[in-house]
C-alpha cells in the first residue's frame, strides 16, 4: 500500500492520481473530489473526524487514527464512488 498527498493536496494511492484532495481544518480532515472539467466539488464523510497523516512512527496516542487508516478509509471511499 503507498498513500502520497502532493504539494496541492492530492492524493495519490499507488503512484496513481485519485481525484481526491484532502485538507486539515480546525474541526478535522476534510477529503474531497477536486473539481475539474465535467466534474464537480463533492466532500466525502470520513468515518473518523481527523487523521493524522504524519509518519504512523510518531503516533503514541492509543486511538488516533492515523496514516494508515487514512489510506483504508480512503481506498474503501474510492470503492463506493
Amino acid at each position: 500500500m503507498s498513500l502520497q498527498i502532493d504539494t496541492a493536496d492530492e492524493i495519490l494511492l499507488d503512484g496513481q492520481r485519485t481525484g481526491l484532495g484532502v485538507t486539515q481544518r480546525r474541526d478535522g480532515t476534510v477529503v474531497y473530489t477536486r473539481e475539474r472539467p465535467g466534474v464537480r466539488y463533492a466532500g466525502h464523510k470520513m468515518p473518523h473526524a481527523r487523521y493524522l497523516l504524519g509518519s504512523d512512527s510518531l503516533i503514541t496516542k492509543p486511538g488516533v487514527a492515523t496514516r494508515a487508516q487514512f489510506e483504508a478509509d480512503v481506498r474503501a471511499l474510492l470503492e463506493t464512488l
